[in-house]
C-alpha cells in the first residue's frame, strides 16, 4: 500500500489548486504563497518516492504533471487578471502549454502509445514558473524587505525569463515530438 504515496501526494497537490486560487481571488497572498510553497515541496518529495523507490505508475507519469500545469496555470491566470502578471507572459505560458497537450493527444491518437518524458528544459522552465510566481507572491505579500527584492527579480527580468523559456521548451517539444512521430511514421509495422 504504502508504494501509492507518491499518487496521494500528487491527488493532495491537486487539492491544493482550488483553495490557492481561492486565496488569490480574494487577495490573501500570503496563504497562497504557503500553499504554493507546499504544493513545491511536495512535487518534489512525490517525485522522490517514486523514483527513489521505483513506486512510480501510469497514473502518477499522468496525473503529476498535470497537477503543476493545473496549479501553475490557474496561478498564471488570476495572477494576469489582478494585472500583477503581463497578459503576454501568460498567453505564451498558457499558449505553451495548449500546443504541448494538443500535440500530445494527437501523437496519441496517430501511434497510440505516449511517453510522458519531460526534458530537461521543461523541467528548468517549470522551475522558473514556480518561481517567478512564489517571487510574484511575496511581492504581494508585502513582507518588508522580501517583498522589495522579490519584486525586483520579477520585474522584468522574471517575465522575460519565463516567456523566453516557455518558447523555448514549447519548440523543444515540438520538435522533440514531431521527430518521434517521424519515427513511428517510418516504421514498417506503422501501416
Amino acid at each position: 500500500m504504502i508504494h501509492h504515496l507518491p499518487n496521494v501526494i500528487t491527488l493532495v497537490r491537486f487539492a491544493l489548486i482550488f483553495p490557492t486560487a481561492w486565496f488569490i481571488w480574494n487577495e490573501n497572498y500570503a496563504e497562497a504563497l504557503i500553499l504554493m510553497l507546499i504544493a513545491g515541496l511536495s512535487d518534489g518529495l512525490d517525485g522522490a518516492l517514486a523514483r527513489g523507490y521505483r513506486w512510480t505508475s501510469k497514473f502518477g507519469e499522468m496525473a503529476d504533471p498535470l497537477a503543476d500545469k493545473v496549479l501553475v496555470g490557474a496561478v498564471f491566470v488570476l495572477l494576469t487578471i489582478q494585472g500583477h502578471i503581463p497578459i503576454w507572459v501568460a498567453l505564451i505560458v498558457i499558449g505553451r502549454d495548449l500546443v504541448i497537450v494538443c500535440g500530445a493527444l494527437t501523437f496519441r491518437q496517430l501511434f497510440g502509445a505516449l511517453e510522458i518524458d519531460p526534458t530537461l528544459v521543461s523541467k528548468i522552465n517549470t522551475g522558473l514558473q514556480v518561481t517567478v510566481l512564489v517571487l510574484t507572491l511575496i511581492d504581494l505579500s508585502e513582507m518588508e524587505y522580501l517583498a522589495e527584492l522579490a519584486g525586483m527579480l520579477v520585474n522584468p527580468a522574471g517575465m522575460w525569463l519565463v516567456a523566453g523559456f516557455s518558447l523555448v521548451s514549447g519548440l523543444d517539444y515540438v520538435v522533440t515530438w514531431s521527430r518521434r512521430a517521424i519515427r513511428e511514421w517510418r516504421r514498417p509495422d506503422a501501416n
